[in-house]
């Protein structure tokens, strides 16, 4: 999955602020058949269609998406639609051409066409607008992953992989039932650099902590002890690759 080096350095409040669609706790797929685009009655907004989700189109996207079947729905409706894709989905920026397929909650990058060719199935690539991605940055969301005809689980949290060493961690996480398979490839890019702000415990640990930067031309993340509540729990010492500091890392300047 390819993720711009610059996610490691934006703030926890930016991050979250950048999804145009906010919480939405009771939101659901759409019927509406994927391509399609819903057309907001009230506002004039539209929204693409892919794996039962909506992905908003600016204005200045709209030349981009010339044509297609449009479906004239109150907001409201429009508000209930999810932001996140159904697994399995394939989707692609229409002005770039990685491919990326929807587990999880998060979207992992398909690298090369062997490995397209195992996950499109006769699916469709979903052409989406440019910056679909902030609607899956989920600071709690963790998943159990393992790359296809790979042996190795990693519990993936906030951008970053641990990989699981035992069988009390793994049936702590969820255990084998609950491991999603992804594209072989895609955690090539992905270390234990967690998105800046994210706060975490070991397993067998109350202690949180905050992981940042140092300041704004550091390349190492660190972590600070904090007294808000984790956003997700880690197994028992991944977090030592993080040197302590005694103040609490830093993610704006």
């Amino acid at each position: 999955m390819r993720i711009s080096s610059l996610l490691a350095f934006l703030p926890r409040w930016l991050a979250l602020g950048l999804s145009l669609f906010g919480v939405q706790a009771l939101a659901d797929y759409t019927n509406v058949p994927d391509g399609y685009v819903l057309l907001s009655i009230e506002h004039g907004h539209r929204y693409m269609v892919a794996g039962g989700a909506k992905f908003y189109i600016p204005p200045a996207q709209l030349s981009a998406f010339p044509g297609g079947t449009t479906v004239a729905l109150p907001q409201a409706t429009i508000d209930s639609v999810t932001t996140i894709p159904r697994d399995g989905t394939l989707i692609r920026s229409y002005n770039a051409n990685e491919i990326y397929v929807v587990v999880g909650n998060m979207f992992w990058w398909i690298p090369n066409p062997t490995e397209l060719s195992y996950w499109d199935d006769w699916r469709i690539v979903n052409v989406i607008p440019n910056r679909w991605d902030p609607a899956f940055y989920n600071y709690s969301n963790t998943i159990l992953v393992q790359e296809r005809s790979t042996s190795q689980v990693y519990l993936w949290i906030a951008g970053a992989r641990f990989p699981i060493t035992n069988e009390a961690d793994l049936n702590y996480f969820g255990g084998y039932a609950n491991v999603k398979t992804i594209p072989l490839g895609t955690l090539a890019s992905i270390t234990y650099q967690a998105w800046c702000g994210v706060n975490l415990r070991e397993r067998s640990s109350s202690t949180v902590y905050t992981v940042g930067y140092g300041s704004s031309t550091s390349a190492t993340m660190r972590r600070g002890v904090t007294t808000l509540p984790a956003d997700g729990v880690v197994p028992d010492g991944a977090l030592s690759v993080f040197p302590l500091t005694s103040g609490t890392p830093a993610c704006i300047w």
